[in-house]
């Protein structure tokens, strides 16, 4: 029984920070969800045309300190273009899934609902697409850059951004721009 009532204790303990209330741009751990268009480039844009994505976030930051770090996973689809349909005899899509680490670095802005940031990081990009002939799906690693700002107004907190990513597929380079609006909790 004593062991139980610890755990419980411990477990209110380390849940307590996100159960407080706190000033939007000082809570330690925020979880995000977001979605927009993906634009397709280089080689990727000539196969397919601008897609859709779903973003999820898990982010960790300071209140007094610019420098914060995000997990993000997120799923990007695009259609084959009409050059590629031809070309392959049918229709279908290609995919990027990914599991990111990034740093992220905010802007200075004081009594500003905006909040502009930096991001950037590594991770595993899985490529797929639907069609059975010379799709094989691959997972490799690949990096990310971009800008974005965090919102806070009529008592949401959103974020907008946007981020090149570039991993391989096949020996030939995939990367692509999502344009991304969510909300963070």
């Amino acid at each position: 029984m004593p062991r139980s009532i610890l755990v419980t204790a411990c477990a209110a303990l380390l849940l307590l920070p996100l159960a407080a209330p706190a000033l939007p741009a000082q809570r330690p751990v925020s979880i995000g969800v977001g979605g927009g268009a993906s634009l397709p480039q280089g080689t990727l844009g000539d196969a397919t045309n601008t897609g859709w994505h779903a973003l999820a976030v898990i982010a960790l930051g300071a209140t007094m300190q610019p420098l914060g770090l995000r997990l993000d996973l997120a799923h990007n689809q695009f259609a084959l273009s009409d050059r590629a349909r031809v070309a392959l005899g049918g229709s279908g899509h290609e995919s990027v899934t990914s599991a990111t680490l990034n740093a992220t670095y905010r802007l200075p802005m004081t009594d500003s609902p905006m909040s502009p940031y930096l991001v950037s990081g590594l991770g595993a990009y899985r490529s797929d697409c639907s069609l059975d002939v010379g799709c094989d799906a691959t997972t490799r690693y690949g990096w990310n850059v971009g800008l974005g700002a965090k919102l806070v107004g009529f008592g949401l907190r959103s974020f907008v951004e946007a981020r090149y990513h570039r991993t391989s597929r096949g020996g030939s380079a995939v990367h692509y721009v999502p344009l991304t609006v969510g909300l963070t909790f």
